[in-house]
């Protein structure tokens, strides 16, 4: 079969490098020229302080050159960048060809719009990793990896993709994908109230006069998948039954004892506003939890006025900086006078 990564930063080139040195052949896509350019004249490098740093020559085309039949799709593009990729790549799919998501969010269903549910598969991926330069990926270390249909079927691409990807990570096939994803999404807004600041994860997530404030904002997003009638399930760094329990300061330590030992232990959104300076996934992330929660006459204040934050520190009009954590936290009081009992 043919395979195409679409989206050669971070999380899609390191998958892509271990399949690669495997003997898959890969054609990798991206909009950086100079990402591009280095990949096809010196390889793809990942540089892993735990396995040992490896090269590998592939194969890389921009995406407006791409105009071949595709079969396997892996899309790894930001969030607000699914429509632009999904255009391009909906022509060129073939009757049976289909698309895996790996990105934050929950894309499957914008995916899905252009191509079909049929012909789409999703992917929790909670691998660490960084683009760092041109033709340069920092693998952060392994974590969850599974995939499922959307329709709930075990099919057999997915036991495929299981064997594909094993010269990776282990895979798991799971019926219920969207648990997976819906619990990801919850922890992404919870860690992405840190990345308005300089702290790392463990360090913010066991910020002392906000821990409060970080497990509101996970258990306002929750809200939103108990409405669907969606059951969240635990995974390396997320417990939603100790949020449920009101057992917040144990939660927020199980996600910062799970990055403590990392390489890559900020958050995307830290590394998109502080280091690459550019729009960050935050509409796709927690906008979008804000918004389903808006469709389902949910509130949910603490994730609504974090995106607003972000978006602020995105226009230059906020600095990165602790105090916003701490303005966050003057909000929780606000809004949620009797604490966190209000959620629970």
């Amino acid at each position: 079969m043919k395979y195409t990564l679409i989206g050669a930063g971070g999380i899609g080139a390191s998958m892509g490098a271990w399949l690669s040195r495997a003997g898959t052949d890969i054609l990798y896509v991206d909009v950086v020229s100079e990402h591009v350019r280095a990949m096809n004249e010196r390889g793809l490098t990942i540089r892993d302080p735990v396995n040992g740093d490896f090269t590998v020559p592939v194969k890389a085309a921009l995406i407006d050159g791409l105009n071949e039949p595709l079969e396997v799709v892996f899309l790894a593009t930001k969030t607000q960048h699914t429509r632009t990729a999904m255009e391009r790549i909906a022509p060129l799919l073939k009757d049976n060809g289909y698309v895996v998501s790996l990105q934050n969010g929950i894309n499957e269903y914008v995916i899905a719009e252009y191509v079909g549910e049929q012909r789409v598969i999703g992917a929790f991926v909670n691998w660490a990793a960084d683009y760092i330069e041109p033709g340069v990926i920092q693998f952060g270390g392994h974590s969850n990896f599974v995939i499922g249909e959307l329709d709930g079927k075990v099919t057999g691409r997915l036991m495929h993709l299981q064997e594909l990807c094993s010269s990776f990570q282990q895979v798991e096939i799971s019926s219920q994908i969207m648990r997976q994803l819906w619990s990801k999404q919850v922890n992404i807004c919870a860690m992405f109230a840190t990345g308005i600041t300089h702290l790392l994860i463990p360090g913010g997530m066991e910020y002392q006069p906000a821990q409060e404030t970080i497990a509101c904002i996970a258990l306002e997003a929750m809200q939103v998948p108990k409405a669907l009638n969606i059951e969240l399930i635990s995974f390396d760094d997320f417990r939603p039954d100790l949020y449920r329990q009101g057992r917040d300061r144990e939660a927020l330590k199980v996600t910062a004892d799970h990055y403590r030992p990392m390489v890559k232990n900020y958050t995307g959104l830290y590394r998109d506003l502080a280091v690459r300076r550019r729009k960050s996934e935050i509409d796709g992330t927690v906008g979008i939890v804000v918004q389903m929660g808006e469709r389902l006459g949910l509130d949910l204040p603490l994730n609504r006025k974090l995106v607003s934050m972000v978006k602020e520190i995105e226009g230059g009009r906020r600095m990165i900086c602790t105090e916003n954590l701490l303005e966050l936290k003057s909000e929780y009081g606000k809004i949620y006078p009797e604490g966190l009992k209000q959620l629970l």
